[in-house]
């Protein structure tokens, strides 16, 4: 008799139960495995299904360096791991740590690119400077950041970001919700076609503040540069000072 029909005789797929065969998953050794099983399209919900609630198997997968074909998958397990810890977690400064984070504390001592990207919940805090596109395209939940760079809160929907110093451009871009608190200042083009929310500057803010902005509020406690509410349609925009070209809907602060 050969191996195989030794086996299929000895243990009878009948004799499992449809519960176990459903639930039995196989160990996943490294995210390159993970990756493998998942395909070309990794999303939060592959990721779940595939990744086991043991804080052994989280705890591999986060402490691997993942490479680009793995940075998103590493992003949604940092979410997963978050949300099933009942303390703060502290992870190394990677891309896209807290994507799609429905609730949970994560602790970065610096970011990286992508942090909180579509965050639905929980809090992000960062010690240091994040890179670009912090908070991307959130609906809920917090970031504390040092500072950032480019792009931070772009098509923010709703949740609140806080950047204790500097931010780069295009902060704020395509906003329809959400609230941003900046306390140092920030380059050119703020509030690009913003359509709602609130975006608030202690320091200065570069030129085209609030350019092609509909909808929505802009406070600058300092300078706006030039032209600020160039082409805007709609929405606030109030600085303590204006650089030339302002156009005439903006508002002076006392």
């Amino acid at each position: 008799m050969k191996l195989s029909s030794f086996i299929s005789s000895a243990y009878p797929e009948t004799s499992l139960s449809p519960r176990i065969k459903k639930g039995r998953k196989d160990m996943i050794f490294s995210l390159e495995d993970l990756a493998d099983r998942i395909g070309s399209r990794p999303d939060r919900a592959s990721v779940e299904e595939l990744v086991e609630e043991e804080a052994s198997q989280i705890e591999l997968l986060l402490s691997c360096q993942p490479d680009k074909r793995c940075a998103l998958i590493w992003g949604y397990v940092s979410s997963l791991a978050a949300e099933r810890s009942p303390l703060p977690l502290r992870l190394p400064a990677r891309d896209y740590a807290g994507l799609e984070m429905a609730g949970g504390c994560i602790i970065l001592e610096k970011g990286g690119d992508h942090v909180g990207e579509k965050m639905r919940g929980g809090r992000i805090v960062i010690e240091g400077a994040a890179g670009d596109y912090l908070g991307q395209e959130m609906t809920g939940g917090g970031i504390v950041a040092a500072g950032c760079r480019d792009y931070a809160f772009r098509q923010m929907k709703g949740g609140w970001g806080v950047v204790k110093g500097d931010a780069g451009k295009f902060l704020g871009l395509g906003n329809t919700g959400g609230r941003i608190a900046l306390q140092g200042s920030c380059r050119e083009r703020a509030g690009w076609m913003m359509r709602s929310g609130r975006l608030y500057v202690r320091g200065d803010a570069g030129e085209y503040l609030g350019l092609l902005m509909s909808g929505g509020e802009i406070l600058v406690r300092g300078e706006a540069g030039r032209r600020a509410g160039w082409r805007s349609k709609g929405g606030r925009i109030a600085a303590s000072r204006f650089g030339p070209e302002a156009v005439d809907g903006v508002t002076e602060l006392g």
